[in-house]
């Protein structure tokens, strides 16, 4: 009995003696002990295994969960990577055109293909505002088509094309106006083609009425006039202005006004635009406006106050 209590006791320190935390004359007892005890030094020689084996087995899982965490954060970097190229891409394909007027006549003769009456396009003059791209043109393949297109800017510094409008002119110098929006408020675009030296106003012709309602007894017309700096030109005016500048034309006040008309004067302010009539009144209205569904296209052009 005294021998089996002996061994259960060192079978007992036998893991704290394999840590080195038994004390100097506790390690003498059970070394004495082992060196004429079977039983007991097998027990030892297998728990001193059993401790190296689990002193290599977190290395291992340490190294394979390493491994595994590089190999995912390898992944998600690429897959972030491929996400970001595959977007630019996609990004680049819309916002695609510089500011080159051969790269713009081109972006408005590929989007005006599919339409009716589709324009070769020659870009004339080129207008920004807030990332916003005004650009005047002419169609090549007809010599009275005139129009405008609207592009917006990318953060690439490209640019996408969003809308064109086009109208007949019936003159061969040229002033046409086009209703725009930026920023939700509204603009008229004024674009001036091969104005001849004789031509030394513009004016934007309104009709409007001097009492309220619509009577055609009060109907008038009045004219906002500016001069004329250059014998092609873009020009922006925001509806706000234009009606300001309307209302001081007359000495009463002016109800319901429309932009209906330009006109061109001479140096003396003579209206001389019949004097370059190219085309009989009543020529077959050819003014259209393309646009990209998702943006909204046109306006009605009316401009009230």
């Amino acid at each position: 009995m005294k021998e089996e209590m002996a061994c259960s006791i060192v079978q007992d320190l036998l893991p704290n003696y394999i840590e080195k935390l038994t004390s100097n004359e506790t390690n003498i007892v059970i070394e004495k002990h082992l060196e004429t005890c079977e039983n007991c030094k097998e027990a030892y020689e297998q728990m001193t295994v059993d401790v190296g084996n689990t002193e290599k087995v977190p290395d291992i899982e340490l190294k394979f969960l390493k491994k595994v965490k590089r190999t995912r954060l390898l992944a998600a970097v690429l897959c972030i990577a491929l996400t970001l190229v595959l977007s630019y891409l996609l990004y680049d394909s819309e916002f695609h055109y510089s500011i080159d007027k051969e790269d713009l006549s081109l972006a408005i003769t590929e989007f005006t293909a599919p339409f009716k009456n589709p324009v070769d396009a020659y870009v004339l003059e080129t207008k920004e505002i807030d990332g916003t791209l005004f650009v005047s043109f002419k169609d090549q393949s007809n010599q009275n088509m005139y129009g405008i297109a609207e592009f917006s800017k990318g953060i690439n510094q490209k640019y996408r094309i969003i809308r064109t409008q086009k109208e007949l002119s019936e003159y061969s110098s040229v002033v046409e106006t086009y209703p725009v929006n930026i920023n939700d408020e509204q603009y008229v675009a004024v674009s001036g083609y091969n104005l001849s030296e004789e031509i030394r106003y513009y004016g934007l012709d309104y009709a409007t009425y001097s009492e309220p309602g619509q009577l055609s007894e009060n109907r008038v017309r009045r004219t906002v006039k500016f001069e004329v700096k250059n014998p092609q030109f873009l020009e922006l005016y925001s509806v706000e202005e234009l009606n300001s500048l309307l209302k001081k034309t007359s000495n009463g006040p002016l109800y319901s006004a429309y932009l209906v008309a330009t006109s061109i004067y001479d140096t003396v302010g003579v209206d001389i635009t019949e004097n370059y009539r190219i085309l009989e009144k009543g020529t077959q209205d050819m003014s259209s406006g393309t646009g990209k569904a998702e943006l909204g296209t046109g306006t009605d052009g009316v401009l009230c106050f």
